[in-house]
């Protein structure tokens, strides 16, 4: 056994790396938070998933997502159709926000894998390979194609009450698009690359670095070493200071912890609470049919959605809408607040809450991206248009801000500030 070290990103404590089964998941014994996943040696399969991905990726940008015809017009629109229309209208923060989490990001995680893994699989030497895996990490939360494909069926629903909607190539590729570039992650643990992409001399801190530290006369926890937040490398103080602070394995500049987090988390959710009030109050798009125009607010989109019998789709729509962006709300401030009291209480159960908000909060990106299929495909003047509305900011910008604050909060100081941080372990 190696005694080399692991630091659990959410909570800090400390475990001794073991090796575990094909299939198994190594989780936090303080906290619960996974850890890392059993070794996969070879990078073949997530390669191919990445370029299977990139081959459905270049047919969804360039055949049509959706055709649709009324009164014999028809229109037809792409991924990008959408970031083109939120432009021409005036919104270009929306349309900066879909072409980023829709076109994007997307490509860019699915460049990185490939960039990265390609190289490790036929044995040649690329420049950069460290810092576009770094990049990664800042990637990933942005890509929002399986997002994306729900709003694409929400605004499906609509079209089909009072059009002919076909859909095209592009349509289907988004589909198995989806599960392609989940399996390329899934299939693949973040770390064996970090170790593999890892300089050969690399010393990894061990149980033995731990004692030492641990016998030194006044050394605690948060002044004895630091994890990467890129790479979750344990690295020393001392070896800290060797590299000038910055990560000896992926480059990242080190820190205890993020310097103001709570501040800019608690600054970024209030910033989000007030923008809510206009995302509900103004509407989102209005729609022109026949001469006639109404326009809809979240609420009235589901109402909308319930009269016509599609509850399956308003339930969703509700959820993603509605219920997670208040709920996400509450719950942050819920952890803000207690960590910023230095509360104990249930603190594995307040990590579990933060861990959950983190990873919901993009599916609220629904209404954005089903108004930017919608303005985009419904453009035949005075029989029906689309045209997206003030409430579609906000909302988006609503979203936006939340994943925000929760990227910018430190899990670490829950277990601070209720005087846990110099609560070392060892648990394999």
């Amino acid at each position: 056994m190696s005694h080399r070290l692991v630091a659990c990103e959410h909570c800090d404590y400390l475990h001794v790396e073991d090796d575990i089964p094909p299939g198994f998941v190594a989780r936090c014994a303080r906290c619960g938070s996974p850890l890392y996943q059993a070794q996969k040696g070879t990078v073949e399969r997530p390669l191919a998933f990445a370029i299977t991905a990139l081959v459905l990726f270049l047919i969804a940008n360039s055949f049509p997502i959706l055709t649709f015809a009324m009164e014999g017009r028809t229109e037809s629109n792409t991924l990008l159709s959408g970031v083109v229309t939120f432009w021409q209208e005036g919104f270009p923060f929306l349309a900066f926000m879909v072409a980023l989490t829709s076109i994007a990001a997307p490509l860019m995680l699915i460049g990185a894998y490939i960039y990265v893994l390609m190289p490790l699989y036929f044995g040649f030497v690329v420049p950069g390979l460290r810092a576009v895996w770094r990049v990664l990490a800042v990637i990933r939360p942005w890509s929002m194609l399986d997002v994306f494909l729900i709003g694409l069926l929400v605004a499906l629903t609509k079209l089909t009450d009072f059009a002919d909607v076909i859909a095209g190539p592009a349509f289907y590729a988004v589909c198995l698009l989806i599960p392609a570039t989940l399996l390329m992650s899934t299939t693949l643990d973040p770390r064996t690359i970090w170790r593999r992409l890892a300089p050969q001399n690399l010393r990894y801190a061990t149980l033995e670095d731990l004692e030492e530290l641990r016998a030194n006369a006044g050394q605690t926890r948060a002044t004895g070493w630091m994890t990467c937040d890129t790479c979750a490398f344990v690295v020393t103080d001392s070896a800290a200071r060797e590299t000038g602070g910055k990560c000896p394995r992926c480059g990242t500049h080190l820190h205890h912890r993020k310097a103001g987090g709570l501040s800019r988390a608690w600054a970024l959710l209030v910033a989000a609470m007030v923008l809510y009030i206009p995302a509900n109050i103004f509407p989102i798009m209005t729609i022109t049919y026949l001469g006639r125009a109404e326009s809809d607010t979240i609420l009235s989109g589901v109402a909308v959605l319930m009269q016509s019998g599609e509850w399956p789709i308003a339930i969703v729509v509700f959820t993603a809408s509605i219920v997670v962006p208040i709920l996400k709300i509450v719950l942050l401030g819920w952890v803000y607040v207690a960590t910023g009291l230095g509360l104990s209480g249930p603190l594995r159960q307040r990590t579990l809450v933060y861990r959950i908000t983190e990873l919901i909060g993009r599916w609220s990106m629904v209404d954005v991206f089903m108004v930017s299929i919608l303005a985009a495909l419904v453009k035949l003047g005075n029989i029906a248009t689309v045209a997206p509305g003030f409430g579609a900011v906000a909302f988006c910008a609503v979203v936006i801000l939340t994943m925000l604050s929760a990227m910018a909060f430190d899990p670490r100081l829950i277990w601070d500030r209720a005087g846990m941080q110099k609560e070392q372990g060892m648990s394999s």
